[in-house]
């Protein structure tokens, strides 16, 4: 099936919008995540992008309200595959897909962060993503510190537009 120009793999019947293949991550094996993996966090608002330099703001990785940061690992990922769990949490959010941030785990963990494996597999409301991991550790009710943070992490993170991978 295909959402706005991404193919979603089906390998069942009707598994839902995307099904992780052989390539990601097993889920009943989930190694933690090491200092220099990559990171994708998907931006699904184009008020996130900075057209001017092709750059993420960091509004992108302001937690708030929450406490946790949702991200997209790399490993054992093909590239097809890191879009495809893109495009299934934009159609869960009914959202559009504009692209993704790549960051190194290394980026949050020198901010005091912490980058924890949360794979995320048989919700009936989201796509699977055996990648999936949260960044936690996030200053609590200090949405000025957060801020601060997430400003550090956008200069160090490489946009990824979707028509970078489509061409």
């Amino acid at each position: 099936m295909w959402y706005r120009g991404l193919l979603w793999t089906d390998s069942q019947d009707d598994p839902g919008p995307y099904s992780p293949s052989q390539f990601m991550i097993d889920p009943q094996n989930v190694p933690g995540v090491e200092f220099n993996e990559v990171l994708a966090r998907f931006v699904l608002s184009s008020s996130h992008i900075r057209n001017s330099d092709n750059t993420i703001k960091s509004d992108a990785f302001i937690p708030h309200p929450y406490t946790d940061l949702s991200v997209t690992r790399h490993r054992d990922a093909a590239e097809a595959e890191i879009w495809n769990v893109g495009a299934g949490i934009a159609a869960f959010q009914r959202k559009t897909l504009h692209g993704r941030g790549d960051v190194l785990t290394s980026v949050f963990l020198e901010r005091g962060l912490k980058v924890l494996a949360d794979p995320m597999i048989g919700d009936a409301q989201l796509p699977d993503n055996p990648n999936h991991a949260n960044v936690t550790g996030w200053p609590a009710n200090d949405k000025a510190r957060q801020k601060l943070i997430a400003l550090e992490v956008a200069s160090q993170t490489k946009l990824v537009r979707v028509t970078d991978f489509r061409a």
